[in-house]
């Protein structure tokens, strides 16, 4: 903060007039400094929001499968088929959900959605209830994808989790073939136009 500006002394007889006047500058310097210590503490609280924020984690821009480009959409693919895996693992997802997920533009945007909601809720920037939330659309989405499972990519019935209960091969090779053709259908970098895209 800034040194006080005001610096007037009143002569021995002053006027009323010149004694409010002085009184008045004296308050205004003191708000003056009051609003530059305002600002400076404003300042350095939204230096800490920000470094609180920084997690190092990267999360997509844009995530509207619709308006990607061929490169914003490599990447996406690449984000979303991490915490995919990462979902089915924890949540013992793989009889519910099928390896080949790619292929299915539904299933795509659901796990899309799951996937933003997921890391705002445990972003910090969520209310508390937040995880609570999503897991109540967990839910309710895992009774979408039976809706969507018309060629019947699960296991289909339900049994306890066992080293079985994983994706197997091929499925490696179907998803990358699906995200591979996604890809390739989609106009390259600044050739994209809102409305692209296939997925």
């Amino acid at each position: 903060m800034s040194p006080r500006t005001f610096q007037f002394e009143l002569p021995q007889q002053a006027s009323e007039e010149q004694r409010a006047l002085a009184e008045l500058a004296g308050l205004i310097d003191t708000l003056r400094g009051s609003v530059e210590q305002l600002a400076e503490a404003h300042v350095a609280l939204a230096e800490r929001v920000d470094a609180s924020d920084a997690t190092g984690e990267w999360m997509p821009a844009g995530y509207c499968w619709r308006d990607l480009d061929a490169d914003a959409a490599r990447q996406l693919w690449a984000w979303l088929a991490e915490w995919t895996r990462w979902l089915v693992d924890r949540y013992g997802l793989a009889q519910d959900l099928g390896a080949c997920w790619p292929a299915h533009p539904a299933l795509v945007e659901e796990l899309t959605a799951l996937s933003v909601a997921w890391h705002h809720a445990y972003s910090g920037k969520g209310d508390p209830d937040a995880p609570v939330r999503w897991h109540e659309a967990l839910h309710r989405a895992r009774h979408r994808w039976r809706d969507w499972d018309t060629t019947r990519c699960r296991h289909g019935h339900h049994h306890p989790r066992s080293g079985e209960s994983v994706w197997s091969p091929p499925w490696p090779d179907d998803a990358e073939r699906a995200v591979t053709d996604d890809i390739d259908a989609r106009p390259s970098g600044m050739a994209a136009q809102p409305g692209g895209g296939t997925t």
